[in-house]
């Protein structure tokens, strides 16, 4: 009879260090890092991540994309939140807002982007 008690306080224990695994596995790489084909309203090209820093709930990320700049960015590994500023010729911002997954061994990312100089936002998806 005290078994069950016990039992139970040690899988109420366990339960975080059991999700916490499990949020990775469920869809959402570590790491974004590497050279992704995409496509940014209709305009194809390469996002390259270069590096990513290793620690935090949102890590932050430097690249380019399109052959420009990310002045700033973050990857949530816990949520696959993606977000990044493209500085388009030190005059033109572009912010990116996009989800991570993972079906397989392909690495997918899908979301939209805002231009602030032609105001609006925009499809934005790709594949690793």
């Amino acid at each position: 009879m005290k078994l069950i008690p016990v039992l139970s306080s040690g899988l109420i224990a366990l339960s975080p260090i059991v999700f916490a695994q499990a949020a990775l596995a469920d869809g959402w790489p570590t790491s974004v890092v590497g050279n992704w084909s995409v496509n940014a309203n209709n305009s194809t090209g390469t996002l390259s991540i270069t590096t990513q820093a290793t620690t935090g709930n949102c890590r932050s990320i430097r690249g380019s994309i399109f052959g420009n700049p990310i002045t700033k960015g973050f990857y949530c590994p816990f949520s696959g939140r993606l977000h990044f500023i493209r500085d388009v010729n030190n005059s033109a911002f572009q912010v990116y807002n996009a989800n991570v997954s993972q079906n397989a061994t392909t690495l997918r990312i899908g979301g939209l982007f805002s231009d602030y100089a032609q105001p609006g936002e925009y499809s934005f998806f790709g594949s690793k």
